[in-house]
């Protein structure tokens, strides 16, 4: 379908919509491709409904519609996904940033806060956290901002993904050292020692891959998705590699999927002091998905 080229905006977020709802996906991905095009915030293209769009702009707008009808994720189409109100460059090399992780971020800053007495730390000796899997960066990015006063540093085994960190972190100004190798073996290799470990692994089993809708499963690295046969195969590694990088007291938080909290928790058992308290917590939605340690 081409509409004429005195397309009002109403008229064409109509368009997107019915067309991308006819191709299984959300109608509201026509809203991000226009504000995309057009630089207009969601306020002012609530404005802006009357107003005649451009023929070249309308007709970009059509092509960027029918790619993310096509399966192309939006973001990889924008190029950007905000993540804790920060605007992050996002690519195929990296997975898109979820909601969830926001949750994950947000248990560790409290944790944190409520367990001051736990790190007795000044300027001269920062808070060291550690980022396994940094992806797009934003974890690490996030943790560097929000907690100023301690030394960030993160891993990706992928370099085209660190190359997409290492951008953010200069856009957004953070204080990150990036890592490249498997999970925590580069901080093994320097003997470096960590206050808190913080990692969103690949937890999805491989048969999960048949049901999940294409611009996921095509267009997602699959390293940063998939996980062997029950999803744990990640953390199985990186359960048994935390001991020599975690100081005691220290803090553990992993994203996990939401069936793995029993799972995830007994190979945390199995390195960790009896004495550590281990909690399975819920996302907004009920699901399981985060599993946060604390070690005396």
């Amino acid at each position: 379908m081409s509409l004429p080229t005195t397309t009002k905006t109403y008229e064409a977020l109509n368009w997107a919509s019915s067309f991308l709802q006819q191709h299984n996906y959300e109608g509201t991905i026509g809203h991000i491709l226009l504000m995309h095009h057009t630089g207009w915030s969601r306020t002012r293209m609530l404005t802006e409904q009357q107003t005649v769009l451009s023929s070249d702009l309308f007709a970009a707008f059509q092509h960027d519609v029918r790619r993310a009808a096509s399966g192309i994720p939006v973001q990889h189409i924008t190029g950007k996904e905000t993540f804790y109100d920060r605007h992050y460059h996002v690519n195929n090399h990296v997975l898109i940033p979820r909601p969830e992780t926001e949750e994950l971020v947000e248990t560790l800053l409290t944790t944190l806060d409520n367990h001051k007495h736990l790190f007795n730390k000044n300027e001269e000796e920062p808070l060291t956290i550690v980022d396994v899997g940094t992806g797009s960066g934003i974890i690490a990015i996030t943790m560097a901002l929000e907690v100023p006063s301690s030394h960030v540093s993160a891993s990706d085994i992928s370099a085209e993904a660190l190359a997409v960190a290492k951008r953010n972190a200069d856009s957004l100004e953070a204080r990150v050292e990036f890592l490249h190798g498997d999970l925590l073996l580069p901080f093994i290799e320097k003997s470096y020692q960590a206050d808190v470990i913080i990692s969103n692994p690949p937890y999805i089993p491989i048969g999960d891959k048949e049901w999940m809708k294409g611009n996921v499963k095509d267009h997602e690295p699959s390293g940063a998705l998939f996980a062997g046969e029950d999803g744990l195969e990640i953390y199985r590694r990186l359960v048994h590699q935390i001991p020599l990088v975690l100081s005691h007291p220290g803090i553990i938080a992993f994203e996990i999927g939401y069936n793995q909290g029993d799972a995830v928790t007994e190979l945390l058992q199995q390195v960790l002091p009896l004495d550590s308290y281990i909690e399975v917590i819920n996302d907004i939605n009920g699901n399981e998905r985060i599993v946060l340690a604390i070690v005396p």
